[in-house]
């Protein structure tokens, strides 16, 4: 099975309820989660655009990466990070790339209030698909003019 067959089965499996945005959350779906990243990381720059088409092409699919909450925020937030980066980045500005500019700047203060260097990450992260949303935030002069608060 080709890592796009296995991402598209994988992601087809977790539920979505409009209605109940916790339902992504669920522990026995945090495993098929990461198997998605894994997936995503391992694949070459053609298969990861055809994830991303995938993943754009159904509203539910892009929300389904924008809900789910990796567990790991307190006890490991270098992957915790690696995993939301990874998110936006499949997503591609899906469903709201207004919602995902503000989320990365949320991201690298994260990075930044937990020693974590947030530039050198999201470079690593950004070399698997190479985002202008990234490179907004990468920006200090731009970053700053995103920030709310």
């Amino acid at each position: 099975m080709s890592n796009i067959e296995r991402f598209k089965e994988i992601l087809i499996q977790v539920p979505f309820d409009r209605y109940d945005l916790s339902l992504v959350n669920r522990r026995e779906y945090q495993p098929l989660f990461e198997e998605l990243f894994e997936i995503y990381r391992n694949s070459n720059g053609t298969e990861r655009s055809l994830i991303t088409e995938f993943v754009k092409s159904e509203l539910d699919l892009s929300y389904k990466l924008v809900h789910w909450h990796p567990h790991c925020k307190k006890t490991d937030p270098n992957h915790y990070l690696e995993l939301k980066l990874m998110s936006v980045l499949i997503r591609d500005g899906t469903p709201d790339f207004r919602d995902d500019l503000l989320s990365l700047v949320y991201f690298w203060d994260f990075a930044e209030e937990k020693g974590i260097n947030a530039e050198e990450l999201f470079k690593e992260i950004n070399e698997m698909a190479d985002s202008s949303l990234f490179h907004q935030v990468m920006d200090p002069d731009r970053r700053k003019g995103l920030r709310i608060i």
